[in-house]
């Protein structure tokens, strides 16, 4: 899936809900592995490995969800939503909820 956009969004406990959402172009490759075991993100001055500890496919929203760790060592939880055209990715970053969200230009295998 290649990328044209990227934005982060922080979490309200009071709405439920992502807000406050900033982004910026960014044009960004996802990669996902013919085992789907590992899901590389390449930017244009990094690559980052994540390595899926479990996934599933939601049925009812049409996405599919990873439960990944980074080459680094950080935990994530992936929402592929191809029919909205979107990466999400949700973190904790000093105890919040965070939410990179990218928006997909093309889908291909």
């Amino acid at each position: 899936m290649s990328c044209y956009y990227r934005e982060y969004c922080n979490w309200n406990n009071y709405t439920k809900k992502f807000e406050d959402c900033d982004g910026y172009e960014e044009a960004s490759l996802f990669k996902l592995n013919d085992n789907e075991t590992m899901l590389t993100h390449v930017i244009e001055d990094r690559e980052t490995t994540y390595y899926i500890s479990s996934s599933k496919r939601d049925v009812q929203y049409d996405v599919w969800t990873f439960n990944a760790t980074s080459d680094t060592g950080n935990d994530y939880y992936f929402v592929l939503d191809p029919k909205n055209k979107q990466v999400r990715i949700v973190f904790k970053s000093d105890g919040e909820m965070k939410m990179v969200r990218f928006y997909v230009k093309a889908i291909f295998r």
